[in-house]
């Protein structure tokens, strides 16, 4: 990994439009890797305990991207373009000079505010990388199809910059980092955060959903998201993160810190492997960004853990685990010809499809590790297990939005369920959103052996005898896993009294 460039070519025009490097304004105010903390006009959310904020690195060199840089393609229709694979359009912060060799994963990157939009786009087929990486305004760093990108740093992306990467991006390293990404500067989705507004159902199929269409496109900092960092090392996220589909906590932590929050817009799992752990803190939440009919939102491995706050960063407000529901009530869809996506026909359906797609079809989320709140002495604060309060259906871009669909899944009541294993300890957990049976783990007793678990009022019952599926008195003798889907029965299909 040492030897890995960020090797850049990009294909534009305007970006020749950007201002002549200034070193001193550059450098002049916080970035990745000179963030200030003691800036509170720059950080007014820092508390103290965050773990990036004490970390200490050593000086590395500082590439600034030079996008008054320019040379011409030639051919028959010459234009002109940035050439990022030339050190020399990158400039050295230390002597003001060109760079003599692009950046790699030992490098501070710093991709400067601009009047007018610019790209950066990396070569196709290649694996990029860089230690602290900072993208102002009207900067867009776009790595290719092909290889991923991996930051050993923090990264920053201020108000109007873009990172954008077709394949992976990856968190890595032995150090305790921050991914900051500030909410959108109108204040909608962040006013929809904080007071846990319902983003309501609309059934125009060409309707945008408002976290993933924001005011600024191509927000999304991944397809798919790896953190791989040693373990007890992490990377907390400041503001709003969008990833576009997998998502794989691989090692080390993953924070959503204070009032913040990380969505994953695509239909695959948020996947935390065994010794792997996400941590949400005060008014944080993670969820995906849609109701994943077809696909569980989390997976939780044996070994791996979810909490709300550390201990000893512990939680003096709820933070949330965020699921969405599934055709819980087993309601009839009408068969579609096709499975359809915003892409249009992807395949003929096989027989029954439908049905393994939007019918009862298990649960959102497969739990085999532990899920854990740390309430600050005196708090009631809780790790709540809700629903993610976005009404958007289907499953990212591969769901059906045919008209039949979309005149089912209103009725579809937002209440989740997940399946938790025999092992898992739960504790100073809340449920809120339960539908009948909505935890399904081995027995009653698996149930009472968890510490401090509670209800809200979004539960269809507060009885654990009515919110607990007991598996093994369904299925006695078998092999059972997350997997395994219990047949729909009537009290768990319907709501109550109906």
């Amino acid at each position: 990994m040492n030897n890995t460039t960020l090797t850049i070519a990009a294909v534009i025009a305007f970006c020749t439009q950007a201002p002549a490097v200034d070193i001193k304004a550059i450098t002049g105010k916080p970035t990745a890797s000179d963030p200030r903390f003691g800036d509170k006009e720059a950080w007014p959310m820092l508390v103290g305990d965050e773990y990036f904020a004490k970390e200490k690195w050593p000086k590395a060199r500082l590439l600034i991207w030079n996008a008054t840089a320019k040379t011409s393609t030639g051919g028959k229709r010459p234009r002109e373009v940035c050439d990022p694979k030339n050190p020399a359009n990158w400039i050295d912060a230390a002597t003001g000079k060109p760079a003599d060799a692009p950046p790699d994963r030992e490098t501070d990157v710093i991709l400067p505010d601009a009047p007018t939009p610019y790209r950066v786009a990396a070569a196709k087929g290649e694996s990029n990388a860089c230690r602290h990486l900072t993208i102002g305004r009207n900067a867009t760093l776009s790595m290719e199809v092909g290889h991923n990108f991996s930051i050993f740093g923090n990264l920053w992306v201020r108000h109007g910059g873009t990172l954008r990467c077709w394949r992976g991006t990856i968190f890595a390293g032995n150090r305790d980092t921050f991914l900051r990404q500030d909410w959108p500067e109108d204040g909608k989705l962040k006013k929809m955060h904080d007071e846990r507004l319902v983003t309501p159902f609309d059934p125009d199929p060409k309707a945008k959903n408002p976290w993933m269409q924001d005011g600024r496109p191509n927000r999304s900092i991944a397809v798919y998201l790896v953190h791989d960092k040693e373990a007890g090392k992490s990377t907390e996220i400041i503001g709003y993160v969008r990833s576009l589909d997998e998502v794989g906590i691989k090692s080390g932590t993953l924070i959503v810190g204070r009032d913040s929050r990380f969505v994953s817009m695509g239909p695959a799992t948020v996947a935390v492997r065994r010794g792997a752990k996400v941590v949400l803190m005060d008014g944080a939440m993670c969820s995906h960004g849609k109701n994943q009919i077809p696909c569980g939102d989390w997976g939780v491995a044996a070994g791996a853990e979810v909490t709300g706050g550390t201990p000893d960063r512990p939680l003096k407000r709820d933070a949330y685990f965020g699921l969405g529901y599934r055709n819980w009530q087993n309601l009839p869809i009408p068969e579609s010809e096709t499975c359809n996506g915003k892409h249009g026909k992807r395949r003929e359906s096989a027989p029954g499809e439908t049905a393994i797609y939007y019918g009862y079809k298990g649960y959102n989320a497969a739990i085999e590790g532990n899920l854990t709140g740390y309430p600050a002495p005196g708090s009631d604060a809780r790790l709540v297990v809700c629903w993610q309060r976005i009404a958007f259906g289907g499953a990212g871009n591969w769901g059906r939005s045919d008209e039949a669909f979309l005149k089912v899944f209103p009725r579809i009541p937002p209440k989740i369920g997940l399946w938790i294993g025999a092992d898992s300890m739960l504790e100073n957990v809340r449920f809120d959103d339960l539908r009948l049976g909505g935890i399904v783990t081995e027995s009653i007793e698996t149930f009472r052996r968890w510490k401090n678990i509670s209800f809200g009022d979004g539960c269809l019952s507060n009885d654990p005898e009515d919110l607990v599926r007991e598996y093994r008195a369904e299925l006695p003798g078998e092999r059972v896993h997350s997997t395994t889907i219990l047949a729909p029965k009537k009290p768990y299909t319907t709501m109550p009294g109906k």
